[in-house]
């Protein structure tokens, strides 16, 4: 069962209230116990929304299946759309051929999704995506966790909380050491001083400036220890930090959803907001 609603600002001090017509909640999931998903355009500071998610519960007919999907676009929202209508397909076919090889079936999916938006003329948009994909493997839930960009997944533990998703942001040495000795350069943190990550689906005009398809994959069983997981644009991430989802234990998805997305409306956020939460 999936609720909608209808999306308004707030001014600060005043309680978040869900409107957006792109929110999702099921209160009662197959593949989790439940999930949401918060969008707020943010219209007071950008002009249009470039976020947008993908929620597919039960993926490819398996209950016990799911596919959780943040994209956040830069440069229009070509890149955002195609991905948003494509790449739970192209996983698919990916996961048809490495069934047993997840990472490279991630590789593969996310180099087709980047192809084909060079086709599609994608030169000068782009969007980061981050995916989990949750699955039965020996009778445990497993959680897997793509990601090209600053998009960040962030797992909470009975104990502590922890990143499945890796920055690729033109400040990370290791990204910089990548750049360089491929005969890419940066200015000011930015690749060819234009783009502030470093990998991305699109932005073909980069890319031989050093921004990457290939994404980061993480790999975790689900215990009783995981609590919830929270994927979310850097609309959340510029004004909130992964420490403060430790103090929604203990709430459903929903709830942290609107917590979150009142905290970074009232804290200050400028830029388009998604924020999508799943409780194990």
């Amino acid at each position: 069962m999936v609720t909608t609603y209808n999306s308004a600002y707030r001014s600060p001090g005043v309680m978040y209230q869900p409107t957006n017509p792109d929110d999702e909640y099921s209160p009662r999931a197959n593949s989790v116990q439940n999930f949401s998903c918060k969008e707020e355009s943010n219209h007071r500071y950008r002009p249009y929304m470039e976020d947008g998610h993908k929620i597919i519960d039960s993926y490819l007919g398996d209950p016990n299946q799911g596919f959780f999907a943040v994209y956040d676009g830069h440069g229009g929202s070509e890149a955002v759309d195609y991905c948003k209508n494509r790449l739970h397909e192209e996983l698919k076919k990916a996961l048809q051929e490495f069934s047993d090889d997840i990472p490279t079936a991630f590789n593969r999916c996310f180099k087709k999704i980047d192809d084909q938006l060079r086709l599609a003329g994608a030169a000068t948009s782009g969007s980061t995506a981050t995916v989990a994909l949750i699955r039965k493997e020996n009778h445990q839930k497993v959680l897997y966790v793509a990601n090209v960009g600053d998009s960040k997944a962030i797992i909470v533990k009975s104990s502590g909380s922890e990143q499945l998703s890796y920055d690729h942001k033109g400040t990370d040495p290791g990204e910089i050491d990548r750049i360089v000795s491929n005969g890419g350069y940066l200015i000011r943190g930015r690749v060819a001083g234009q783009l502030a990550v470093t990998r991305a689906l699109g932005d073909h005009h980069l890319k031989t400036s050093g921004v990457s398809y290939e994404p980061y994959v993480s790999r975790r069983v689900i215990t009783p220890n995981e609590l919830f997981l929270v994927m979310a644009s850097d609309g959340l991430w510029d004004v909130v930090n992964d420490r403060e989802l430790e103090g929604l234990r203990g709430r459903s998805s929903l709830e942290i959803g609107n917590s979150l997305m009142e905290r970074a409306i009232n804290g200050g956020s400028q830029d388009n907001i998604c924020i999508l939460t799943i409780c194990f």
